[in-house]
């Protein structure tokens, strides 16, 4: 039996005291032939006032615990999971070959940042030429990977997971229909890009977002690092081949970095 459960059990009791008490009181009340007359009755009535009162403190008492309780059984699972996902940490890099003319690659292929003119360029048929966009290097047909990427200087950004086949040209239509499992903010709105969008409530803003990747489990799932919280989840995800990181910024003059995870 668990902390919690006994709490649960102690605060059924306390109920059924209470609810005792109060019936002794109306008989007192109501039943003067067997309890004796007002003044007899007086003191009788307020001990039993001041036991109610002391089992109704104890009850709030014991609720507030297990809230407490509950509350700790929770932030505890939510590390546990956001730390089971790190242990598949991956070393993500960009590939500078698809990333749009307006993003600049830096020398370590960690960090990219939306330029205000586009860059000249040798023409590429992997690059994209009208969302400023780039996929990571690496490409998944199994396994489990994690990564992180610092995201608080942009309000315009979406990342995840992206088949390695979607196309290059045109305008993107981000849904997991067009090969795309993605997170994005806009402006101070968070969406998971699910068909139609699902907005996010985010309870502390996020200076990194986690992101994992399980291809067997066909699993996409998004961590708010700052608060170690899980921000949204796709399951059953349609893999049908390779797929790799994505990574968006359409916010003019800022940068995203792919983070070091290092064990605390």
């Amino acid at each position: 039996m668990t902390i919690t459960d006994s709490i649960s059990i102690a605060i059924l009791i306390i109920v059924i005291l209470i609810f005792i008490s109060n019936v002794i009181r109306q008989l007192i009340l109501y039943c003067p032939v067997h309890f004796g007359s007002h003044k007899e009755r007086d003191p009788e009535l307020a001990q039993l006032k001041e036991e109610n009162a002391t089992l109704k403190k104890e009850k709030d008492q014991l609720e507030g615990e297990k809230e407490e309780q509950q509350k700790t059984i929770y932030e505890t699972t939510k590390e546990l999971e956001w730390r089971k996902a790190q242990n598949n940490s991956a070393d993500i890099t960009l590939d500078a070959d698809t990333a749009h003319p307006n993003l600049s690659i830096a020398g370590d292929k960690k960090s990219l940042t939306h330029e205000t003119q586009p860059q000249q360029l040798p023409p590429n048929p992997e690059r994209f030429d009208a969302t400023v966009c780039v996929l990571g290097s690496e490409d998944f047909s199994n396994g489990k990977h994690y990564w992180e990427v610092d995201v608080e200087s942009s309000t315009d950004w979406d990342l995840g997971l992206a088949s390695k086949s979607i196309a290059r040209n045109g305008k993107l239509s981000l849904s997991p229909k067009e090969g795309f499992w993605v997170l994005g903010l806009s402006g101070r709105d968070y969406w998971a890009k699910t068909d139609p969008w699902t907005r996010i409530i985010v309870q502390k803003k996020p200076k990194k977002i986690g992101v994992y990747v399980s291809y067997k489990d066909r699993q996409v799932t998004f961590f708010n690092v700052t608060d170690i919280s899980v921000l949204f989840g796709f399951n059953d995800c349609s893999f049908s081949e390779e797929v790799c990181p994505f990574f968006k910024n359409s916010h003019k003059e800022t940068t995203l970095k792919i983070c070091s995870i290092k064990e605390e």
